[in-house]
């Protein structure tokens, strides 16, 4: 039995009138090793489970005033609940079927042997054990996968294919570029998960959260009254948090010049001091940035240090912003409402074709992030189903994106080109306002289908849906 791997020893509660049973069984089983706790009764019994979880529970069909078939539910509540063994000295088929069906584990007939109490006990156990590292194996695997870059275009590959290349690389200083909401700090988890620092910390900050003294003594900690309000036995600070792990320096373009000075010294030494210790202590970590400013542009406006900026742009990893990976959207989405759907326990089955569409015409100004909380949004709005457009945040105010390059008040000829080209893409561009860009609607109008009409507002340049600038939550 001390072969099997518990947080700590296997608990076992005894719930049994007959003193001989309970001190026999303990006995017993305290020689293998498990914890085990006895009670007299079923009110004792349901007591001790309020009070801590149990592994094991031997549980005795007849017991004073309760019958332990009527109990068996009771006893098995909890996350985790408990594997159950029922305990009787009157064995028949009928109340063995009847524990089974009810959860028990098994079914014991009194005075059990050794043997028999003991193979019980193993196969519970184990079985129990198999489950809790399926359970630490499906939570890792969710784990891993909050940390995948989701999607199959070409922009999205060359960013998966360029942390690959600086995973290999685990000291190497790393600058993930892009717009707010693109996912820079998902980059920086994957290139952490991919390297041989995986098994240290990952720790984040956010360089623009803090005033300079507070980011200070947060990266480097401090001294024992190194200032005022200081803890009376120091603090360490990020770099010693992260040790062996990654430190990741979120918007970094907004650090002051008088920490990027000290930021440098790290970088160059591998080395840094406490505030108010005068002792180097080493800088165990990989150094990942990140930044939705030009850097490069900073520095030529002396608002960022021209040396730091090359020690912190040995790899560059820019991350695209979503309108150049509009053929991602489709996944994001399915990948999205899986994740919230599962989160708020709602059987959501996908989208529907106009709310796709949506999602797709839209230009997402705030990236993933507000894709993610638009689906989120969707998720809380939709009670079971699929996801319509009527779900979505209603899109709101801006200027269209190229709409306005024709005049969509009428189909007029004018100026010099009178062509039959010119003529049908006003009329396109007339049906798809009438029908507030319905490209279902306007094609059935048209009298074409979806995909040619798709091409023809590429093919004119028509522009993306109207009016549709920003979600508005």
């Amino acid at each position: 039995m001390r072969t099997l791997s518990f947080p700590g020893l296997p608990r076992v509660l005894i719930v049994d009138d007959e003193d001989g049973v309970r001190e026999g069984l303990r006995t017993l089983l305290q020689r293998e090793g498990l914890h085990v706790e006895t009670a007299g009764s079923a009110e004792d019994g349901a007591r001790r489970l309020e009070l801590r979880s149990f592994d094991l529970v031997f549980l005795d069909l007849q017991l004073p005033g309760a019958d332990g078939l009527s109990m068996l539910e009771k006893f098995r509540r909890g996350v985790p609940p408990a594997d159950v063994v029922i305990l009787t000295g009157h064995g028949t088929v009928a109340n063995t079927v009847e524990a089974m069906r009810k959860g028990a584990a098994d079914v014991i007939e009194k005075p059990g042997s050794t043997d028999r109490i003991l193979a019980v006990v193993r196969r519970v156990l184990e079985t129990r054990q198999l489950k809790n590292e399926l359970t630490w194996l499906q939570d890792r695997v969710r784990e891993l996968t909050a940390t995948e870059l989701v999607g199959l275009s070409p922009a999205i590959r060359d960013v998966q294919t360029r942390i690959d290349q600086v995973a290999h690389a685990p000291d190497t200083t790393v600058l993930v570029t892009g717009q707010s909401g693109t996912g820079k700090e998902l980059v920086a988890r994957c290139i952490h998960e991919r390297s041989a620092r995986r098994h240290g910390p990952f720790v984040a900050i956010n360089c623009a959260a803090l005033t300079e003294s507070l980011l200070e003594a947060e990266l480097f900690g401090y001294e024992p009254g190194a200032f005022t309000g200081a803890q009376k036995d120091g603090k360490d600070g990020l770099f010693a948090v992260a040790a062996g792990g990654t430190l990741f320096l979120d918007e970094i373009g907004e650090m002051e010049p008088t920490l990027q000075a000290k930021l440098l010294r790290v970088l160059q030494e591998r080395s840094f001091r406490r505030v108010g210790g005068v002792q180097d202590l080493p800088a165990d970590v990989r150094i990942v940035a990140s930044t939705n400013r030009d850097l490069r542009q900073m520095v030529q406006q002396g608002n960022f240090r021209e040396d730091l900026f090359y020690r912190l742009n040995v790899m560059t990893v820019t991350v695209p912003p979503l309108r150049e990976r509009s053929a991602d959207i489709p996944l994001l989405s399915h990948f999205f409402l899986d994740q919230i759907g599962r989160q708020m326990g709602k059987a959501l089955s996908g989208f529907t074709e106009e709310a796709m569409e949506t999602l797709c015409e839209y230009g997402w100004p705030g990236n993933v992030r507000e894709l993610r909380n638009a689906i989120e949004h969707a998720c809380i709005v939709c009670p079971n189903g699929m996801i319509d457009e009527a779900h979505l945040p209603k899109f709101t105010g801006g200027t269209p994106d190229g709409s306005d390059r024709i005049d969509r008040g009428a189909v007029v000829l004018g100026g010099e080109d009178r062509s039959i080209r010119a003529l049908e893409s006003q009329l396109v561009a007339k049906v798809l306002d009438d029908t507030q860009w319905n490209i279902s609607k306007a094609a059935a109008i048209l009298g074409i289908n979806r995909t040619t009409l798709y091409n023809k507002i590429r093919a004119y340049e028509l522009g993306k849906r109207p009016l549709r600038a920003k979600v508005a939550l």
